[in-house]
């Protein structure tokens, strides 16, 4: 049986309690009770809302509490995270394996929640019209026996036939069974660990017991026996109405619309609008819907790279008056890093409350070991509090990931959802239903459940999961489920196929240009190479020096290089291009630097020549900002090769730009070109090195990248001391924008207001400067002519202004430290991607930043609403490449691929698309350009069944989409080498592996060997008393030799049609080992048999 939580948890000391004396919100407690209902943003992640939620109830201790989360996965963190903050009991109901012990569940929980006890009470909203007996019912049906009772063995098992039991001949019951023996009747009742055997003496029970189920052992006598009914007399109601009368609701994050329909004549919505209207009510949520909203201010921590920007980090706080509590499982490995770098430590959460005044502290508490999921880090910026766990302390080498940057798209286009289309490769297209866990004889597993048309269901080992991925299209209408019972999907996939080849050899054609091309093969770096970036003012971070060195080996060979380095705002992508550009001149090659906007052209220029002019680098600058005189002076230059390096916008694109010797072309943000300035930069690749930066690539670009066409590199990992930024979805008020500009301004800070129509901007800024007159407003846009537009922004630099009133022209990159409020007006109206990279405009130093997304329509649309809430999720810097893919998959597949594509790749999606080309490109790469034909081994698909228990449980891997994220990448790994650093990482975030997933683990390395054996499939049967062998299915392309020559060294090995047949006795003692060992024997055959010809 897999491991679940209770329904009723007695919690264990809360070893974080003392905390809840950190945090005083009074507003939230005061609009609670002159109003009885708070809307709240920025309540931050479970673990922060746990804590809110804990002193909701401390504040009415003797009302219970109705937690309505939106997901199971919420649900067992928030349970687990409660423990740390309260004694107090925690109900919860979740669906069972069996139909019993579901029942079992509900009874308990039934029992719990309408004694109106204190406590919490956690659903999720698909539980809350759980047809359920009425109120009342649940006492009425229950079967009371006691010792002495007058009742015939016939009326005991009507009565128990009635409440749903039932008659089993088997010695091992389960609960809502019962078994009868003579006198002696065993029943297994609901909500009891153990049977209980009832003696009869005649129609009389003389005593009863409850058994130990193996041994059969008496525990303890009854004298009494309550068995809780499985089906009940009188009908059902909704779980929703079992919920008390007084009780303090909180809703996190459900939208009411999940709330239509009835059950039983009875109103879903109408029961849960008379709950939250006739109760406290608190409502978590990123879309206040009132002006009046409170913002909690929780914030999500950056995880630490390491560890001297963890102490350095933890000392400025301590420092600056703040408490921070670390909770680590290595709580002396963490005291002693800090103490090293003389931070002072208080033992105890009292000692650390007992300080008075602005004096910060920092206590370091150990977390029990069977603590095995520990919540997430939060902070409080206003109460100057900072909870850390081991998920974001870094006291080790840094975590690694294995997925390769060039499959990063294809694992972000695999996370998925109850609810999303999914494309299963070789079934089509389907409804992703969940994850269902099954046990067969005592083996437990989970699966992926997907629901096809006609109501037909697939149920997919988690081994094959890599084999799913999320539907993505640009057409607006739902796909087309397939018939499982067709022959419509391999009919649908061929077409595919034949646009894929298409494809693929334009794509090899481009790629065997690049491989035939001899581009310039620089040195290694030099002595004055290691001065320059000896004078780079900051410490590398680890994302930065891993680009750094892709760019580099990639300038080493002779092969052109065409990289893209994928970094936020501030992330140290220039840093990248400057030593890249060093490099070139040190090699006396020519650098262009291709900006879209003469703004950030002038930057980078400034920037360069700051750095480089020392070292006698000499930089120009092309742009509409140089007379003609001067524009062709250093063209003549640039000719003739006096200048080093050039800067400027798409005019360096044009005819009359000539270079002595061009080396590396450098592009800004490529998305921002036009077409045919796209072109030019496409013509440069087959000659010259390109590196190209972008926040957040377009995917087409993205495209170029998953076909090798282009390589990738992505920067995550932020400089120390950057802060979240605070976002907030709001809709538009002149109170708010005032407040906000205000509060910057009075910081000694400055503002950018967005408006991004430029026939509207002049009247917007009027409308502000009569709405702040203390603020001093300046207004640049695109149409501007460019010197009076370089006048203005440099005019707001220097801090003559203190708002900016902008198109989008502040998105690409210009750098404005100061400026750290945001406020987007009609933010529904822009791409995810366009907010992300506006969002990276303010945030850029340690001070705390704030964005503020505007709305002014009455309803937003779902897509506009997905966007905003993406945004606001996204607080962990160093995500613009998930956005980029998060932002493809609300709009559609776009411009990924041509325009004649379109229909196909809408008809697949555009993940299988992908995944259907490239492994077109592979085969041709192999096959040549008319790839393999039907005589040819297919791709090969390894299926691994073993009698282990083998998946993920929910209380290791809480999260859905991290849990189904690491099957996913466990199930398309084809190194063991890739497999045990994932491990590394689950020891990392979560700590050490259960039994269950080193088992899944066995799997995926059984799953990995076959591979490379040329095994289809391999099968292990140990039954009790039955078949013990394991059976392995030989591919096609495993050759007749290396399968004779397995046999010679395993005798007892037998071949039968196209299986090798193995007792598991002759694979000794440990048959998993002894199977590997043989399995990876056949990987080496080759070698031997070369050495016997020899």
């Amino acid at each position: 049986m897999a491991h679940s939580p209770a329904p009723i948890s007695k919690k264990k000391s809360p070893i974080l309690a003392p905390l809840l004396n950190f945090l005083r919100h009074e507003p939230l407690w005061a609009a609670l009770k002159s109003k009885g209902y708070a809307e709240v943003a920025g309540a931050g992640n479970v673990f922060s809302k746990s804590f809110v939620v804990t002193q909701l109830i401390a504040k009415a201790p003797k009302k219970p509490l109705l937690w309505i989360c939106p997901s199971k996965q919420d649900m067992v963190e928030a349970e687990q995270s409660i423990a740390l903050w309260s004694t107090l009991p925690v109900a919860t109901f979740f669906l069972a394996d069996s139909m019993a012990e579901t029942q079992q569940r509900m009874v308990h929980f039934l029992q719990r929640i309408s004694g109106g006890e204190p406590g919490i009470i956690l659903v999720s909203p698909e539980f809350l019209w759980l047809r359920v007996p009425r109120p009342g019912d649940l006492e009425k049906d229950i079967l009371f026996i006691k010792q002495g009772h007058d009742i015939s063995l016939y009326q005991l098992f009507d009565q128990l036939i009635q409440r749903g039991f039932s008659a089993s001949e088997d010695r091992t019951l389960a609960p809502g069974q019962y078994r009868s023996n003579g006198d002696t009747v065993t029943v297994f009742p609901v909500g009891m660990d153990q049977p209980v055997r009832i003696n009869f003496l005649g129609d009389t029970v003389e005593d009863m017991f409850i058994v130990d189920q193996e041994s059969g052992k008496m525990l303890k006598d009854m004298k009494e026996l309550r068995l809780f009914p499985l089906v009940f007399s009188n009908g059902h109601t909704i779980l929703a109405s079992h919920i008390p009368q007084q009780v303090t609701v909180v809703n996190d994050e459900v939208e009411f619309t999940l709330f239509s329909g009835e059950e039983g004549g009875i109103s879903i919505e109408k029961e849960m609008h008379t709950l939250m209207k006739t109760n406290t009510y608190v409502h978590f949520t990123a879309f206040p819907e009132s002006d009046d909203f409170l913002h909690l201010r929780f914030l999500s921590v950056l995880k630490y790279y390491n560890i001297a920007d963890f102490t350095n980090d933890v000392k400025e706080r301590f420092l600056a008056g703040w408490r921070v509590v670390l909770f680590s499982k290595q709580a002396e490995a963490v005291k002693n890093a800090l103490e090293t770098y003389d931070v002072a430590l208080v033992s105890t959460l009292e000692e650390m409350e007992n300080i008075e005044g602005d004096l910060g502290a920092v206590c370091v508490l150990s977390a029990p070991e069977s603590e095995v999921l520990l919540p997430r880090s939060f902070q409080h910026a206003e109460q100057k509090l900072l909870v850390l766990t081991d998920r974001e302390i870094f006291l080790g080498k840094q975590k690694k990931r294995v997925t390769k940057e060039a499959n990063s798209m294809l694992a972000f286009l695999a996370s998925l959802k109850k609810g999303d289309f999914v494309v299963h490769a070789d079934h089509g297209v389907g409804v992703f239903a969940g994850i269902e866990q099954k046990s067969i004889d005592g083996i437990t597993k989970e699966y992926l459940e997907i629901r096809y048309a006609d109501n037909d269901k697939l149920f997919i080992p988690t081994d094959q999961s890599d084999k799913v991925t999320k539907f993505i299209s640009n057409e607006e209408k739902p796909p087309k489920l397939t018939r499982l019972d067709s022959a419509e999907w391999s009919t649908l996939n061929k077409k595919v196929k034949t646009e894929a080849n298409k494809i693929a050899k334009e794509l090899l054609d481009l790629y065997a240009k690049r491989a035939l091309a001899t581009g310039f093969k620089y040195g290694i770096d030099t002595e004055i190479q290691e001065k320059f970036e000896a004078t780079f003012p900051y410490e590398e971070t680890p994302g930065q020096l891993k680009a750094i060195h892709d760019v580099k080996a990639d300038m080493e060979r002779e092969q052109p290089m065409d990289r893209l380095v994928c970094g936020d705002v501030g992330f140290g992508k220039t840093e990248v291009a400057m030593r890249a550009a060093f490099k070139a001149v040190q090699n006396k090659k020519q650098v262009a630097v291709i900006s879209p906007i003469t703004i950030l052209a002038d930057q980078h220029f400034k920037s360069f020549e700051k750095r480089m002019k020392p070292f006698g680098v000499r930089v120009e600058m092309m742009s509409r900002f140089k007379s003609p005189k001067e524009q062709k002076e250093i063209l003549l230059r640039l000719a003739h090769g006096e200048v080093d390096i050039v800067v400027g916008t798409h005019r360096l694109l044009q005819t009359d730009v000539q270079f002595k010797d061009l080396g590396i072309v450098i592009i800004d943000e490529e998305q921002r070109f036009g077409v045919k300035q796209k072109e030019k930069l496409k013509e440069l690749r087959a000659n010259v090195d390109v590196l190209t930066l972008s926040a957040t690539p377009i995917p087409r670009t993205l495209h170029m990248s998953l076909s090798n066409i282009r390589d990738i590199t992505t920067i995550t990992t932020p400089p120390p001391g950057r802060l979240p930024i605070i976002t907030e979805v709001r809709k538009y008020s002149d109170g708010l924008v005032r407040e906000a500009i205000l509060r910057e301004i009075e910081r000694g800070g400055q503002v950018y207001f967005l408006h991004n129509k430029v026939r509207t901007i002049e009247g917007v800024a009027h409308k502000l400067r009569n709405l702040i007159p203390e603020a001093k407003f300046v207004v640049s846009h695109g149409q501007l002519d460019p010197k009076e537009l370089e006048k203005r922004i440099l005019a707001f630099k220097n801090k003559e202004f203190n708002v900016l009133v902008s198109s989008t022209i502040i998105e690409n990159g210009i750098d404005l430290p100061n400026a750290n409020t945001l406020i987007v007006n009609s933010a529904d109206s822009f791409g995810l991607s366009q907010l992300y990279q506006l969002r990276g405009r303010v945030g850029r130093s340690r001070i705390q930043a704030y964005t503020y997304l505007l709305y002014s329509s009455r309803t937003l649309p779902i897509d506009a609403k997905k966007r905003l809430r993406a945004i606001v999720e996204a607080s962990e810097l160093g995500s613009g490449f998930q956005i980029a893919m998060k932002d493809l998959e609300i709009r559609g597949a776009g411009d990924i691929l041509g325009s004649s594509q379109h229909g196909v790749m809408n008809a697949v999606g555009v993940s299988h698309f992908i995944r259907l080309l490239n492994q077109t490109v592979e085969e041709m790469k192999t096959f040549g350009p008319e790839g393999k034909n039907s005589d040819q081994p297919q791709e090969q698909d390894v299926s691994v069944e073993l009698p282990l228990t083998a998946y993920i449980p929910d209380w290791y891997v809480a999260e859905y989409e991290d849990k189904i994220g690491y099957y996913q990448r466990f199930a398309g790994m084809h190194s063991m080498a890739d497999i045990e650093e994932e491990v590394e990482n689950m020891l990392n975030e979560y700590g050490p592996l259960p039994p269950e997933v080193l088992n899944l683990v066995k799997v995926m390395k059984l799953k990995v060997m076959a591979r490379r054996a040329h095994i289809d499939a391999i099968r292990v049967f140990n039954q009790p008393f039955g078949l013990k062998e394991a059976n392995l299915r030989m591919g096609k392309s495993m050759k007749p030799e290396h399968i004779f020559s397995l046999l010679e060294n395993n005798q007892r090995w037998f071949i039968a049609g196209d299986k090798l047949k193995i007792k598991l006795e002759d694979l000794g003692v440990d048959w998993y080992a002894g199977l590997m060992q043989g399995i990876e024997a056949l990987c080496h055959v080759p070698k031997k048999l070369q050495s016997k010809k020899k």
